[in-house]
């Protein structure tokens, strides 16, 4: 399936439930980039100081992303690009983070030897 079809599809089904989108829209752009960021930089933050970060992190992080990508691709600022700019940015902190949890846990395995 190309991406087109999946655009033809989701496009029009969003547009039906305008207020759903604008939640989701709202969750993808200003809370789950940050949210997957604060389990890189913040280790032990309680689940309210964690949302409050996600909110801060998100709008920076998204931000700054976008910009970058613009001034040094030259690449144009649109829904699209936006969005797989964003899933970018959250896959790179999952991997982040699953990276780092490997490399305590082989820490700790090599301690206990």
């Amino acid at each position: 399936m190309e991406l087109n079809e999946l655009l033809d599809f989701a496009v029009p089904f969003a547009e039906q439930f305008p207020a759903l989108r604008a939640v989701v829209g709202f969750i993808i752009v200003f809370f789950l980039p940050g949210f997957a960021w604060t389990f890189v930089f913040f280790n032990k933050v309680s689940v309210i100081e964690r949302i409050v970060l996600s909110l801060g992190l998100s709008i920076a992080i998204v931000t700054l992303g976008i910009l970058v990508l613009h001034i040094l691709f030259n690449m144009t600022i649109t829904g699209s690009t936006s969005l797989i700019t964003i899933a970018l940015i959250i896959v790179l902190a999952v991997a982040t983070y699953l990276m780092k949890r490997l490399i305590v846990k082989r820490m700790k395995a090599s301690d206990g030897d």
